[in-house]
C-alpha cells in the first residue's frame, strides 16, 4: 500500500470501511435510536453519485443505510482544521441540498426525501466551539425577534464527534474495536507529541496494537497509522529508534508491529529481502541465504550512505541471537553494538552453524 501522509487519507482509509464507520457512528446514538438502524446495511454510496455532489470535498464519505427498511444517507465530514470554521453548518447545508437534488433526479415520482445526517469528525488542536446548526449563525439581538422568527429559520445541524475534546477514557467508553480505538488515539494524541512522548504513548497502547494485528485489516491499518505519524515528524529515523526502544520486543504481537516499523524505517533501501534473507536463512540453517541477506543489507546501506542499514542489521541479528541462545550478556551485546559492516557480515555467517554465543563471536572463526 502507498504511504499515508495526510489526515484526510488516513481517515478515509480507516473509516471508509463500513464496519469500522458503523462502530464509530453507533457509539454516538442512544440505544433505542441505534436499534432502529440496520447497521449491517451500511454501504458506500454510488461512486458517480458521490463525485457529482461532493466535488469540493474529496475527503468526505457518503454512505447509504436502511432505516426501518427505508433508505437513508449519511454524509460524514472529516474536519481536521486547527480552528473550526464558524460556517461549517452552512457548508453542510449546501452539500445536503446537492445530495437531495441528485437523489430526486434518480428517483422519478418520489413523494418523500431520505433523511441526510451530516456527521463532523473533528480532531483539531482545540475542542469545537463554533455553531452546530445554521440558525445559530444568525445575529438576532432582540429576544422577541428571535422567538418570532425561530419557527421559520432553517435549523439544519450536524452530529459532532469531537475527538479533540476526548481523553483516552472517553475513547474507551465508545467500546470500539482496536481499529477505531487506536486510530482515534493516533489522531488525537500523536501528531502533536515529541518523539519521546509519542514513544511512551505507543508503548502504553501495546495491547491495542496486539489486538489490531489479529484483525483482518490489522497489518494494513498499523502500517497506515505509523506511516501517517512518521510523515509528520522532522526526524523519522530518530523518532523510529525512540519508539523501537520503548516497545517490548518479548511480546510476540508487538514484535510483528516492530517488523512493520523496521520496514517503514528503511523502506527506501532495506526492504523485505534483507530481513527475510537473514531470518529465514538462519531459521532454515542455510548459510548461503544468511550471507546473501547480510551482504544485501550492507551493500544497500553503503550505497545509500545510511548508517541506518547497519542499525537494522544489528536489530535483526540481535533478535536471532536471542531466539537461538536466550538473552545476550553485556559483553556480547557490546560487541554487537560496536561491530562494523564486515564484522556484522561475519557474525551473520557464523550464526547459521554456531552452537553457542562463543562460536558466533569467535574472532576469525566460521568463515
Amino acid at each position: 500500500m502507498h504511504p499515508i501522509r495526510s489526515h484526510d487519507a488516513l481517515f478515509r482509509f480507516v473509516f471508509g470501511d463500513a464496519a469500522t464507520l458503523a462502530e464509530l457512528l453507533r457509539a454516538q446514538f442512544p440505544a433505542e435510536v441505534a436499534a432502529a438502524i440496520d447497521w449491517a446495511s451500511l454501504r458506500p454510496a454510488d461512486r458517480e453519485f458521490v463525485d457529482e455532489v461532493l466535488q469540493e470535498r474529496r475527503s468526505d464519505l457518503l454512505f447509504e443505510v436502511d432505516l426501518h427498511g427505508r433508505p437513508g444517507l449519511l454524509h460524514v465530514l472529516c474536519d481536521h482544521k486547527s480552528d473550526d470554521e464558524r460556517t461549517t453548518a452552512l457548508q453542510l447545508v449546501r452539500y445536503t441540498v446537492r445530495i437531495l437534488d441528485r437523489w430526486l433526479a434518480t428517483h422519478d415520482g418520489a413523494k418523500w426525501l431520505p433523511p441526510v445526517l451530516a456527521v463532523v469528525v473533528h480532531h483539531g488542536e482545540r475542542p469545537w466551539t463554533s455553531p452546530r446548526n445554521l440558525a445559530d449563525l444568525h445575529e438576532l439581538a432582540s429576544p422577541a425577534l428571535r422567538t418570532f422568527l425561530q419557527p421559520y429559520l432553517l435549523r439544519s445541524g450536524f452530529l459532532l464527534v469531537d475527538v479533540a475534546a476526548m481523553d483516552e477514557a472517553a475513547i474507551d467508553a465508545m467500546r470500539l474495536s482496536a481499529v477505531g480505538a487506536l486510530t482515534l488515539r493516533f489522531l488525537q494524541f500523536l501528531r502533536r507529541s515529541d518523539p519521546a512522548e509519542a514513544a511512551g504513548l505507543i508503548a502504553g497502547w501495546q495491547h491495542l496494537v496486539a489486538e489490531l494485528l489479529r484483525h483482518p485489516r490489522g497489518r494494513d491499518v498499523v502500517t497506515a497509522l505509523f506511516s501517517w505519524f512518521l510523515a509528520g515528524v522532522p526526524d523519522r529515523r530518530e523518532t523510529l529508534r525512540t519508539v523501537m526502544n520503548k516497545i517490548d520486543e518479548e511480546n510476540p504481537p508487538m514484535r510483528s508491529a516492530l517488523d512493520l516499523l523496521l520496514d517503514m524505517g528503511h523502506e527506501r533501501g532495506l526492504k523485505e529481502g534483507l530481513r527475510r534473507g537473514l531470518e529465514q536463512g538462519v531459521q532454515q540453517g542455510v548459510q548461503q541465504g544468511v550471507q546473501q541477506g547480510v551482504q544485501l543489507g550492507v551493500q544497500l546501506g553503503v550505497q545509500q550512505g545510511m548508517q541506518q542499514g547497519l542499525d537494522v542489521l544489528r536489530s535483526v541479528l540481535q533478535r536471532q541471537l536471542r531466539a537461538r541462545f536466550g538473552s545476550l550478556d553485556d559483553l556480547h551485546a557490546a560487541r554487537l553494538l560496536a561491530a562494523d559492516a564486515d564484522e556484522l557480515q561475519a557474525i551473520g555467517e557464523r550464526l547459521a552453524s554456531a552452537t553457542s554465543l562463543h562460536d558466533v563471536f569467535a574472532a576469525g572463526g566460521g568463515r
